[in-house]
């Protein structure tokens, strides 16, 4: 077996963003692999851009966003990714639960390619739509920005300053509380403000949720994740009545801008979860202070009875241990190294 194999078979062990194996002059093998809560672990990712995936890398990793407020993986969960960006949150639920399986959906082509490079990349048991779910299938155009691709969306629910707000916020808060050396980091996110961004047009194609629900075949739908733009509510709308039994939880993005027609969206969202079983949570992060973002999770309350494990989050680098890693490396690999060393930088 060649380095790069072994190298490739220690990336698909939950955890691990990255392995490094290097073969001495007499044949023995060392390995260093790299946590996914290291700091620098989003190197090597196909981006858009370096600023835009540590912004995703700090929410999604560092901050778990998508695991507040009594969200939980179990085993073997079905995770729908609605608004999956290049993949962040798909590696993600790898990470943390290998044996999830995620349908992962993203309408605009160029991010869209950046998603099956990474989800490829890393082994991810996921399926990928080039689509993006909604309250019925059209063909729509979208307002695409190359250099954060994060705030593209419909062009008729584009809304660029507030966007720009929201990231100032982030910039403000990273800097009092956010980890250290940082600056180079943020200084590039505020050159992106302040010039004037450019977008191009693309056509991308909706279809109703409830379609897409339907052919996956799925029994259960352990976590509906959606971050889509203020098209949150076009995509509960496609799911049908007789559908919402499989959802178990929800976590979500909710816009409610004043001034804006989604003005008041938390409460038409709150009520049409809580008209279809759940129990709803609505909060405003610190960073997300005056932006009109909300982060919404509901949760069946059935769910807790179910008999699958929750699984256990993994931490920071510490939490991975070499002789596990050597232990799962007998029953997958033909090769062994003769040490695994969790390291902090690659």
């Amino acid at each position: 077996m060649t380095t790069d194999r072994l190298e490739s078979t220690l990336s698909r062990y939950p955890g691990v963003a990255r392995a490094r194996v290097d073969r001495a002059p007499d044949g023995r093998l060392t390995a260093r692999v790299l946590p996914w809560s290291a700091q620098d672990s989003v190197h090597g990712l196909t981006e858009v851009s370096p600023t835009e995936t540590r912004f995703l890398h700090d929410e999604i990793f560092l901050g778990e966003t998508y695991l507040q407020g009594g969200i939980v993986l179990r085993a073997n969960a079905v995770v729908f990714d609605v608004g999956a960006n290049i993949g962040m949150f798909a590696l993600f639920v790898a990470a943390r639960c290998p044996s999830a399986t995620v349908h992962a959906f993203e309408p605009v082509p160029e991010v869209f390619a950046k998603l099956r490079a990474n989800v490829d990349r890393y082994g991810v048991t996921a399926h990928l739509h080039e689509i993006g779910l909604s309250a019925r299938d059209e063909r729509i155009r979208f307002n695409y920005y190359p250099e954060i691709s994060i705030m593209s969306c419909r062009t008729d629910y584009a809304a660029f300053d507030n966007e720009k707000h929201l990231i100032k916020n982030y910039i403000d808060h990273q800097r009092v509380s956010g980890p250290q050396g940082r600056e180079d980091h943020l200084a590039a996110v505020e050159a992106i403000l302040a010039k004037e961004f450019e977008y191009d047009y693309r056509t991308c194609q909706l279809r109703r949720t409830s379609s897409l629900i339907a052919e996956s075949g799925v029994p259960v739908i352990d976590l509906l994740k959606i971050d889509v733009q203020r098209a949150e509510l076009d995509v509960l709308r496609g799911i049908d009545s007789t559908q919402w039994d499989l959802v178990q939880q929800v976590v979500m993005e909710v816009h409610d801008e004043d001034g804006l027609p989604t003005s008041g969206r938390v409460g038409v969202v709150r009520s049409l979860l809580e008209e279809n079983g759940f129990d709803v949570t609505v909060s405003e992060s610190e960073i997300l202070t005056g932006a009109g973002r909300f982060a919404v999770q509901a949760i069946r309350p059935s769910y807790a009875a179910d008999p699958r494990p929750v699984v256990a989050a993994l931490g920071n680098a510490g939490e991975l241990d070499g002789a596990a890693i050597m232990a799962w490396l007998k029953e997958n690999s033909d090769e062994l190294p003769d040490a695994v060393t969790v390291v902090s930088s690659l």
